[in-house]
């Protein structure tokens, strides 16, 4: 009798279960019908037992306008819920959830979706309050800066009403970033200034300062000597200014840009070549000192709630005086006091002051700023090549970088001037001599002289790869070539990514292959199934190809390679493949012969002949025999190819260890965070605390008091 009852409760058990998961996958049908009402019934019974799908389907619901349950609050509410018990999902689960479209991309999209509708609607209102309820609720938006300045503009524009000092006073105390114009001229000094040098020459302020030396603008004159006479930016400008005007304040300045632009990838042989081209250079002793740091890497450290650098042996290099840090790049780091940032070289000396609200790290010598809540870019010494008063601005590519003004796009150049007007909704980064551009809702391509090269007509577009272009139009991808004509016309639902020279394309649930000239070299006559996570794509020769809900392979030249045996495989990978039969994993040799048989839950691609194998929700590794090398003892597990000296991160619950490829262990499962790799140098967190490890000698070279 006891047996029986257990028997019973086991099946009422599983059929809970069951019913659990029907609610759900009711709930997506319903949803995907249109049927709100019984998709919102499905999903709320659902919640406390399965949280993500649940509160991602009502997350769905409530964001969309054709439902009379319609709340954009209620929509982020439920994206949280969701966002927050995915985290704590298995793995098994995380792939369960596939099938209702369910992963932290789609997570992440749908946020960023809501973001952006929260954002319109509150916009809308145009009221302070709605506005605070936006940036309070929504703190997370990328919008919310945009709702910060709408915010100040509506409240300066009501201070202005009153015209009071109360309300100025309260808009200032209230929001301390909001800009006031100060005028300070002495009239005189500055007619007189205008008027000697009315046509903007050198000549005249050469007049100028030999007419009146002690004017209070003579510094100025000269300033404007030296820009008339560098305003190409280049280097030989610099030189022959530096000829010409030994005297002048600025010519220190000079040096330091010439060196600046010349070494500004901070590679050791940029700082040979210039100690060769500029013997006359008069700061030697800092080059050859750059010369030593350029092959030393420092490492941020935490010290008595400050932050400095130390080396690769853990000796302090630079103290811990500074309120935050970021890594080195081009041999400057962002250093923070008094709530401003600025810059110090791996000497530890200041370069930059410490002026800036927020600053990017250099990249081709520039980084970009903000002051004032507005954006600019400075140069490796510090001058201001565009001032802060962008509201947003990218990194160079191929010498130019975007920027805006309210809702306009164009692009500067490296010397700060603006090439290409402010004419475009949207501006993305050149590629191949080609940038994005969006007007009026439609995207197409630029060259860098702002000439229309592709009409301004697509949907969406790509950055060019390698000469090609993904377009969508009429919600249907095809490719261009840099010319603008189809290499493949826009009739396809999906495209892949090009590799080895291949791209997937598919229709009506249709997938094939085609190459870079647009040729079919695989038919359009593949099914495209639920069993794919992703567009498929060549690797080593080999692509998956499915019919009848069987997996074979396909190589370029179209031919077929099956079996019955099994039911999915992935393409080969050092000569085997892996290979699904009955819920179960093993690999093929390139015969198609079974050479590690099914026994695995999942598998992975051999790296360096190991590949991550799960059975009963744990991992190990197995070498190509099938032999078990690392035990199954983890909840998940990198693969050893990414440590180049033979180490692999494993996980169990939330919690990071390393072991070497004969499973030992090398640090236990005891660390939050992996935060960085350089070189054989890995960072840890443990508890909020860091520490520093080398995983060439597996030593701690350096650990956060309390790690």
């Amino acid at each position: 009798m006891g047996k029986l009852k257990t028997l019973l409760f086991v099946v009422l058990l599983f059929c809970c279960f069951e019913a659990k998961a029907d609610r759900i996958s009711k709930g997506f049908q319903a949803l995907k019908i249109y049927n709100y009402f019984e998709a919102k019934k499905q999903f709320e019974k659902s919640i406390k037992t399965q949280a993500a799908p649940a509160s991602f389907g009502l997350s769905i619901i409530y964001f969309r306008n054709d439902n009379p349950f319609s709340n954009i609050d209620s929509a982020y509410k439920f994206i949280i819920i969701c966002e927050r018990n995915f985290q704590s999902q298995s793995i098994k689960n995380k792939l369960n959830f596939l099938n209702f479209g369910l992963s932290l991309r789609s997570i992440d999209s749908m946020k960023a979706a809501i973001h952006k509708k929260a954002f319109e609607y509150y916009r809308s209102k145009n009221s302070i309050l709605d506005l605070e309820k936006f940036i309070n609720t929504y703190v997370t938006a990328s919008e919310c800066f945009d709702a910060i300045e709408l915010r100040n503009s509506l409240a300066f524009n009501d201070a202005k009403k009153l015209d009071t000092y109360s309300a100025y006073k309260k808009f200032i105390d209230d929001y301390p970033f909001a800009e006031e114009v100060k005028e300070a001229e002495s009239y005189y000094a500055s007619m007189l200034f205008k008027e000697s040098t009315k046509n903007n020459t050198i000549q005249e302020f050469e007049i100028f300062i030999v007419e009146h030396p002690n004017s209070p603008f003579v510094d100025e004159a000269k300033n404007s000597i030296f820009a008339l006479s560098t305003s190409g930016g280049s280097i030989k400008e610099f030189h022959d200014f530096i000829k010409k005007y030994p005297e002048n304040h600025n010519v220190e300045t000079a040096w330091h840009t010439i060196y600046a632009m010349y070494t500004s990838d901070y590679k050791i042989e940029s700082l040979m070549q210039f100690k060769k081209d500029f013997p006359d250079y008069p700061f030697g002793e800092i080059v050859n000192q750059e010369i030593v740091l350029t092959q030393k890497k420092l490492f941020a450290v935490h010290e008595n709630g400050k932050w400095g650098f130390i080396d690769s042996t853990g000796y302090v290099v630079v103290p811990c005086i500074y309120e935050w840090v970021e890594n080195f790049s081009e041999g400057l780091a962002e250093c923070g006091l008094n709530g401003k940032s600025g810059f110090i070289n791996k000497s530890g000396k200041l370069v930059i002051p410490f002026i800036y609200e927020e600053v990017d790290a250099f990249k081709h010598g520039f980084s970009v700023v903000t002051q004032n809540g507005k954006s600019g870019i400075i140069n490796k010494i510090g001058k201001a090549i565009l001032p802060c008063e962008y509201d947003e601005i990218s990194e160079f590519s191929e010498g130019l970088c975007a920027v805006s003004k309210g809702d306009k796009f164009g692009y500067v150049n490296e010397q700060g001037r603006v090439v290409i007007p402010m004419n475009y909704t949207k501006a993305g980064d050149f590629s191949e001599g080609l940038a994005t551009v969006e007007l009026g809702g439609q995207s197409g391509f630029i060259n860098n002289e702002g000439s229309v090269v592709i009409p301004i007509k697509f949907d969406w577009v790509d950055n060019f790869k390698n000469g090609l272009a993904k377009v969508k139009s009429l919600k249907k991808l095809g490719v261009l070539n840099t010319k603008g004509d189809f290499v493949l016309p826009c009739e396809y639902d999906l495209l892949g990514d090009f590799a080895e020279g291949a791209i997937m394309v598919m229709k009506d649930q249709k997938y094939g292959f085609a190459d870079n000239s647009g040729a079919l070299i695989v038919p359009v006559e593949y099914d495209y199934s639920g069993n794919f996570w992703q567009p498929v794509s060549f690797k080593n020769g080999f692509a998956v190809a499915e019919k009848n809900k069987k997996q074979g392979l396909i190589d370029k030249s179209g031919n077929y390679f099956t079996a019955k045996d099994f039911d999915r495989i992935e393409p080969f990978q050092e000569g085997l493949a892996p290979v699904m039969r009955k819920d179960k994993w093993g690999y093929i040799d390139t015969k198609m012969k079974l050479q590690i048989p099914y026994s695995y839950q999942l598998v992975n691609d051999f790296r360096d002949c190991l590949a991550k194998v799960s059975k009963n929700k744990k991992v190990g590794f197995i070498n190509r025999s099938g032999k078990l090398i690392v035990d199954f003892l983890y909840d998940d597990a990198d693969d050893f190819s990414h440590y180049e000296n033979g180490l692999c991160e494993v996980m169990n619950g939330d919690l990071i260890g390393l072991i070497d490829a004969s499973g030992s262990v090398v640090v236990p499962c005891e660390i939050d965070k992996i935060l960085e790799k350089v070189g054989d140098i890995l960072k840890f967190e443990k508890k909020s605390k860091i520490a520093y490890f080398n995983s060439q000698t597996r030593q701690y070279i350096w650990k956060e008091v309390g790690y």
